[in-house]
């Protein structure tokens, strides 16, 4: 057993778990990381963690207590409520978050928390006042830390995208399935159909006759 197949045992993400189940029934199945490889510690030794939690509770301290402008109101309640939308929209059953127009809304999330909650962040002295400490003992202010998340959005997306289409190349013809959130599902799918030069088909698990 590789330690990749003991570490995925041991884990407790749906991810995981479902193909742990499948697995079980399919014993000839092979599996295959394709996340940004040990992005947690990546993120813990950038800074990124945890300056992007603290981030998001000071702007909504902020929110709360009145202090933000009336721009700034406006981008923090409209990831607010976009963000609860798609929480109650998750509570539903798969069909109801793996289709386009989930996509299109979490698009918008996570638009609106890598690049407009910026907006909040560059420009207040509040996030370029406070710091954590990274574990090399370096401080980074929550701005810079979060502006650091920011732009890891886009290389975490596009590393698993590419991950993915290798995998592909080396088994042309064999059906694969990619297990993540569902928050990724519209990067994935539009960098997989960027770099599909062999026409590859991208198909909904659900309705295997429906094309994206």
């Amino acid at each position: 057993m590789s330690e990749y197949e003991a570490n995925a045992i041991a884990f407790k993400g749906n991810e995981i778990q479902a193909s742990n189940a499948y697995l079980q029934q399919n014993p000839g199945l092979l599996r295959f990381p394709f996340d940004y490889e040990d992005r947690n510690n990546y993120r813990r030794n950038a800074g990124m963690v945890p300056t992007d939690n603290l981030t998001v509770r000071l702007i909504d301290s902020l929110f709360n207590t009145k202090k933000l402008t009336i721009e700034e109101e406006h981008i923090y309640s409209t990831f607010k409520n976009i963000t609860n939308e798609l929480m109650n929209i998750a509570a539903l059953a798969p069909e109801h978050f793996n289709n386009a127009k989930t996509d299109s809304l979490a698009e918008k999330r996570q638009r609106y928390q890598y690049n407009e909650l910026l907006k909040i962040t560059n420009r207040r002295s509040e996030f370029s006042e406070r710091f954590v400490t990274k574990p090399d003992g370096e401080k980074i202010s929550y701005k810079d830390g979060f502006e650091r998340m920011a732009g890891f959005w886009d290389l975490r997306n596009q590393t698993m995208a590419q991950n993915i289409y290798d995998i592909s190349l080396q088994y042309p013809g064999k059906k694969i399935l990619v297990l993540t959130g569902f928050l990724h599902r519209y990067y994935l799918i539009k960098e997989l159909t960027k770099l599909n030069q062999h026409n590859f088909e991208i198909k909904e698990f659900y309705h295997n006759a429906s094309r994206l």
